[in-house]
């Protein structure tokens, strides 16, 4: 029986659609490569939100957008610090293609592929969903629990100053919570479904956050109220002395990438640094740094917000490379947000809290940290001669603690992974310090 061409067409077509509709659902699981150096990839699409993943980038169920199917081409976007776009030819239970960072060099060549599970993996823990009271906010909590027996562990995660929801930490969570902890995070204050205004608060009111959330903890029947801890990263982890000043929940201590000194040293480090490595002199670093404590002593002085925002602007008229700084020249302060912590939180000083840390303490840094002057903060720590205090310095190893490449210095690509025996040392730390 002959069939007219332009059926045949339609109903290929028409197969074909529902085939790419039908088998595009569920897990998929593979990796990416560019240079010869290869990453994990994972994209989830069983549920109405779908997720990214990559153990590598250090990164879990991060959402996708743009999701397109046409003709068997497959395409979608992710923010990975910046856009990356895939796209991809659907082949049965097979995906390759290429993806494109959006503003990159156009002859980056990274490929992909991805292959269809069977199922989607299990996890080995729960996740449960509540909101809790601070003072006069409301936070977002999720709190992941081991399916094990017996008392778990436990540890609340804190935030840097930037990465303030719950998504910025599933990865950390997922990690901990595979090593037996009860896991605790949170939207930041002001952020994600938690409310209050992040900007107006003081450092005070992030510590009390902190507090709840370890008192929660310690009220689980579940969790061992002697082997409950803080980790926190780079704001958090500045915060993690002061906080056990005030509560004695914590058993443990794990910082990464921590200011020592105050904000306003690690932002007379990094944006000093931005200005040198971007073309400028030494002495317009140092202009840089100064410029941030004279901002400091200004509101140690108890000038206004009018008088350091026009010290700000006529500063920036006079040294034009501030303008690439934190202090730029067109800066309006916010009269009420020069109480919170963005500026009143310069004046406060951390090592006094440091000195005083008489539980166990990891602390982890990254050599080539760009927001923290970790030779530095690395040295006086180690002139404290704390005992209870460990130190790992991580070469190549930015804030994050994933790999750093500098093609000045750099003779092989790789990509922003996450740095070579952290997850083992900081298993290792946990085993001798905590389950002991």
């Amino acid at each position: 029986m002959k069939i007219k061409l332009s059926v045949l067409l339609s109903i290929l077509i028409f197969m074909n659609g529902c085939a790419n509709s039908e088998n595009i659902n569920g897990f998929w699981s593979g990796s990416m490569e560019m240079n010869g150096k290869t990453i994990d990839l994972s994209i989830d699409l069983n549920s109405k939100d779908k997720f990214f993943s990559s153990y590598d980038l250090m990164l879990l169920e991060q959402p996708i957008s743009n999701l397109t199917i046409k003709n068997g081409i497959f395409s979608f976007s992710v923010i990975l610090d910046v856009e990356v776009v895939f796209n991809g030819t659907i082949l049965g239970e097979e995906i390759t293609g290429t993806a494109t960072i959006n503003g990159g060099p156009p002859d980056m060549n990274i490929i992909f592929s991805l292959t269809k599970q069977a199922e989607k993996p299990v996890k080995p823990y729960s996740v449960e969903s509540l909101t809790i009271k601070s003072n006069d906010v409301s936070l977002s909590v999720d709190i992941y629990k081991p399916y094990t027996e017996g008392l778990h562990p436990a540890i609340v995660l804190l935030h840097g100053s930037s990465t303030n929801l719950k998504s910025d930490y599933i990865f950390d969570a997922d990690y901990f919570a595979k090593l037996g902890f009860e896991v605790l995070i949170f939207d930041k204050r002001g952020n994600g479904k938690s409310t209050g205004n992040y900007y107006l608060s003081s450092y005070d009111d992030l510590i009390a956050d902190a507090i709840i959330c370890l008192e929660i903890m310690y009220k689980r029947e579940s969790v061992n109220k002697d082997k409950i801890g803080l980790w926190g990263f780079s704001q958090g982890a500045m915060l993690l002395p002061k906080i056990v000043s005030k509560t004695n929940i914590p058993k443990f201590l794990i910082a990464k990438s921590p200011e020592i000194i105050s904000v306003t040293e690690a932002a007379a480090f990094s944006d000093s640094l931005r200005i040198v490595n971007s073309g400028g002199s030494e002495l317009n670093g140092k202009i840089v740094a100064e410029s941030h404590r004279k901002v400091e002593k200004m509101i140690r002085e108890g000038k206004s917000y009018n008088e350091v925002e026009l010290f700000i602007q006529e500063n920036a008229q006079q040294n034009n490379f501030m303008n690439q700084t934190g202090l730029y020249g067109n800066i309006n302060i916010d009269k009420n947000e020069y109480n919170g912590f963005y500026w009143q939180g310069r004046k406060e000083y951390f090592v006094s809290f440091w000195e005083n840390i008489n539980i166990p303490m990891l602390v982890l840094l990254g050599d080539r940290d760009n927001f923290v002057n970790a030779e530095k903060n690395n040295s006086i720590l180690k002139s404290l001669n704390k005992e209870n205090i460990e130190i790992k310095l991580f070469p190549k190893a930015n804030h994050n603690l994933k790999k750093t490449f500098n093609p000045t210095i750099d003779t092989e690509f790789d990509w922003p992974r996450i740095i070579e025996g952290y997850s083992d040392y900081v298993e290792k730390w946990i085993k001798s310090e905590v389950e002991k």
